[in-house]
């Protein structure tokens, strides 16, 4: 109806800006991410990821925790209302002001054992917070923040310098008048240290520089007061005083304008080094990308220094906003330059918002023109970039049902009541506090206090079971007493993470980082909060909370794949407890053992099944707390089997080489003759080792070979065979992806550059360095990579087995190709092979033996090595 001026929800409108108010429940996640990033144990550099799709709330929960961290800042506390927490008494509310020093007195001084109930409005604690407030107006800022919105600057040429430039004068605006130009100066000075590389060197050069103004000023200050008497000499026979005055005054102003000219030289030169160190503007809309590079270096190398001088040995907290908004070249561009300023001297913590998927494929479209070099796919490669550079994961978690009706319906905002409602509500108060009053004892008045009315806001519902959720928390217990550090646990803990981190230092220090994370948010979210009645075995503790962080970290497609099947986790915690019940649902995850030894760590003991496996099994957990801060990495499957996408191939570069035997060379046949250049026009790629025998078996499903091993090359197989093999890793990979080297590629790839006999020289007493031949092998084949490789890092190209290549066997090289394809005709039913074997002479694992047999030849001497197109 026309008019109506009704509060109802579908009559308002929702905005649709980042708010640093919290109305869909981030608060305990906001609360707990502060306190992680603002303890003393939590050092630089770290790098925590905000993510989730546009629009779940990311930018609101980066402004809530970039106000809650600044709310560590003692020096921003109000000295009004400190002084009014000076004269407070203990049952006085504290302004929400004052939390800081709250926090900082509670940390310090509450666990000293002085009281049982802390008191922060006692007199030794008002004296101590008095000197803790006195100490922080004196010193810098305890936090800095800085916040960048990307979406803002993405129409500038150059987003890295926007970016640059904000952050220098975020950093200024945030320090008094008196710190600014303190820091400039230390700027200047550890700019001048950096160049003249001690502090005695920068002072000779300053003394150098005093002199020289102070001589200028000396010589053109005496002819100022000479020129006078100097004119009276030279002029003394004139009687024009006309002539002497305008020559007096030539001379005067003449050592004016060289002594102006001298010290406007120099406070040019000195404004210019006191002044603003790095002009980041003129980068802003210039993509010159020699200026790009040169700025590259420049900032990154002073980076540091800016930190040193502005912030000090205080905290910088960054905040990078909307970075998925903008063109996916450049988000790309600053997450590559934001991670060169990482260092382990700075004192930064970056928190970046992303939707993971967005920046995966930016940075795989950035570096597109190397991904078939490396043979991954583009948003895996986008992947793997992130973890490397994002420590800390965190998700932004979905709002309850609650928190969702709340911040879609207007009318129940706290900050909006209407006047009728606050009337009901302070009337409701009022009775409420007179039944009270008139039924209890005078004993029960001192022991019960009404709710202050500030407790409540104006328009909140009261539950109408809040004694019963109060009874329930008196009863629930605390499952994470194995997190004690003093108990020896946490040695407990990394010597059953190690392994799965393969005792990578920079990898278990992300680990502590992620793991005291995540505990933290448990903390505040009531992950290790159940009632007394709950079984040990559906209690999270921090042994089983170290384990997910350790799956997190390896198998990160492991806990997306939880998402949508939560009995992934129980599946296979019961099969590592009882691996004969094996399903093929879980391939996928059991083939790697050490996710299988994590989970039985601490639940087997000597075959059988532990006592204390209820402490650490990951069987019945929910697990719905941890996944909704757990990013999901899109699991991107490969048809192809490990045994080949684990496959190593080496990138041999276009060239030229000559190809064959001279006449002269000991040992020479002559089917290798003659000689004759060949130009490899492409470069390619060429498997590392001959084909293994898992490979073998990992696409073929049969093991031919004589002499068994894994690792051993594939022999017994014919050309027919292996033209099969390729022709199934073509079909789950791409058509003509893979194929038999030709045979000029061979040869040049194993050659690598050298013109002797074998691709180390002519000496073959040094062949059983390189290969496996007669003189070594004791009549069988070797797992390969075992003997010296290559100039180029290709192993067993000298024997273990010979090698199938693709062309038609020709008895010489005579009409040979010479662009190094295949030479395929002829009339010839055999194809050639290569490198020598096992049961042969140094004489046949030459760089140029050559030999045919038909494509249906098998001999328990004959493998092949594959080659990949790029």
């Amino acid at each position: 109806m026309a008019g109506d001026k009704s509060n109802s929800a579908s009559n308002c409108m929702c905005s649709d800006t980042a708010t640093g108010k919290d109305s869909l429940g981030f608060t305990p996640y906001v609360e707990a991410i502060a306190e992680f990033l603002t303890n003393e144990g939590t050092s630089a550099p770290i790098t925590l990821s905000i993510e989730g799709q546009w629009g779940c709330g990311k930018s609101s929960f980066m402004e809530q925790l970039k106000k809650k961290i600044e709310k560590g800042n003692i020096s921003d506390i109000n000295i009004e209302k400190f002084f009014k927490y000076l004269f407070s008494k203990s049952e006085d509310k504290i302004s929400d002001e004052l939390s800081p020093i709250i926090s900082f007195l509670n940390d310090k001084f509450s666990k000293h054992g002085e009281n049982e109930s802390f008191d922060p409005c006692s007199f030794k604690n008002k004296l101590r917070a008095t000197l803790k407030y006195i100490f922080s107006k004196i010193k810098r800022r305890e936090y800095f923040t800085v916040w960048f919105n990307c979406w803002r600057y993405e129409k500038e040429d150059e987003l890295w310098a926007a970016f640059a430039l904000n952050f220098m004068e975020q950093l200024s605006e945030q320090l008094s008048w008196k710190w600014r130009q303190w820091a400039k100066i230390k700027l200047v000075w550890l700019r001048l240290k950096f160049k003249w590389k001690s502090n005695s060197s920068i002072l000779f050069h300053i003394l150098l520089r005093v002199i020289y103004i102070v001589g200028i000023a000396l010589f053109w200050g005496a002819i100022l007061y000479y020129s006078p008497r100097l004119m009276e000499w030279l002029f003394s026979y004139s009687t024009d005083d006309g002539v002497r005055k305008i020559t007096n005054i030539l001379l005067i102003l003449t050592a004016s304008v060289g002594l102006i000219r001298h010290l406007f030289s120099f406070g040019k030169d000195f404004f210019k080094l006191l002044g603003n160190p790095f002009d980041f503007s003129k980068f802003v809309k210039n993509s010159n990308y020699v200026e790009h590079i040169s700025f590259i270096e420049h900032f990154h190398s002073d980076f540091n220094k800016i930190i040193e001088s502005y912030a000090g040995n205080s905290r910088v907290y960054v905040f990078v906003d909307d970075l998925d908004r903008c063109e996916t070249p450049k988000a790309a561009e600053l997450m590559q330059a934001l991670n060169l300023m990482i260092s382990d001297k700075s004192n930064v913590y970056f928190s970046i918002g992303i939707d993971r998927k967005v920046i995966s494929a930016g940075l795989a479209a950035r570096n597109k023109s190397i991904l078939r070099y490396l043979n991954v796919d583009g948003l895996k490669y986008g992947y793997d970039f992130i973890e490397k550079f994002i420590q800390l994961p965190f998700k932004v978690p979905s709002p309850t049902d609650g928190d969702f009706k709340k911040f879609m319906n207007p009318e129940n905002k706290p900050g909006s009541p209407s006047k009728v409602s606050r009337l009901l509500h302070v009337l409701g108060g009022l009775l409420s506090h007179l039944k009270t009053s008139s039924s209890s004892s005078q004993s029960d008045k001192e022991s019960v206090q009404p709710e202050s009315a500030d407790s409540v806001e104006p328009g909140d519902e009261i539950p109408e079971d809040v004694t019963k959720e109060k009874s329930e928390k008196v009863e629930k217990i605390t499952n994470d007493q194995d997190c004690d550090k003093k108990s020896g646990e946490w040695d407990h803990i990394l010597e059953m993470i190690a392994p799965v981190l393969d005792r990578n230092p920079r990898r278990m220090k992300q680990f502590f980082n992620l793991f005291r994370f995540q505990r933290k948010i448990g903390d505040r979210t009531g992950l290790f909060s159940y009632d007394r009645d709950t079984k040990l075995e559906n209690m999270w503790n921090c042994r089983k909370l170290a384990k997910f962080v350790a799956i997190s970290m390896k198998w990160p497609s492991l806990v997306s794949a939880l998402g949508s099947n939560r009995m992934l986790l129980n599946q296979l915690q019961a099969y590592a407890l009882k691996p004969e019940n094996e399903d093929k649902k879980l391939e996928e995850w059991i083939k790697d053992e050490r996710l299988v030894e994590l989970l039985r760590y601490g639940c087997v003991k000597r075959g059988n099944l532990s006592q204390n496996a209820t402490e650490y099994s990951l069987y019945g957990l929910d697990l719905s707390k941890l996944l909704q801060i757990s990013p999901m990495v899109a699991y991107i499957p490969s048809s192809l089997p490990d045994a080949i996408r684990e496959m190593e191939f080496v990138l041999i570069p276009a060239g030229e080489f000559i190809m064959g035997s001279p006449d002269g060379e000991v040992g020479r046949y002559d089917n290798e003759g003659p000689v004759h250049k060949v130009i490899i026009k492409n470069s390619f790629n060429l498997g590392k080792y001959p084909v293994t025998q898992k490979q073998w078996l990992a696409i073929m499903g049969n093991n031919p070979s004589n002499f068994k091993g894994d690792k051993r090359p594939v022999e017994n197989v014919s050309l027919n065979d292996v033209q099969k093999f390729i022709r199934k890793i073509n079909e789950m990979e791409e058509p003509e992806k893979y194929r038999l080297p030709s045979e000029a590629e061979w040869e040049y790839a194993c050659r690598a550059s050298t013109t002797t006999r074998f691709y180390f020289g002519d000496d073959e007493l040094k062949l059983g360095d390189y290969a496996w031949y007669s003189g070594n092998s004791n009549n069988e084949t070797h797992p390969v990579g075992q003997k010296k490789p290559n100039y180029l890092g290709l192993y067993d190209m000298h024997g273990n087995v010979w090698e199938w290549v693709q062309d038609r066997w020709h008895d010489s090289y005579k009409a040979s190709t010479s662009d190094g394809s295949v030479w395929g005709d002829g009339d010839s039913p055999n194809h050639v092979r290569r490198g020598g074997g096992w049961f042969d002479y140094n004489r046949s694992c030459r760089s140029a033996i050559r030999f045919g047999d038909a494509s249906s030849f098998r001999y328990y001497g004959l493998g092949f090595r594959l080659l990949r197109k790029l």
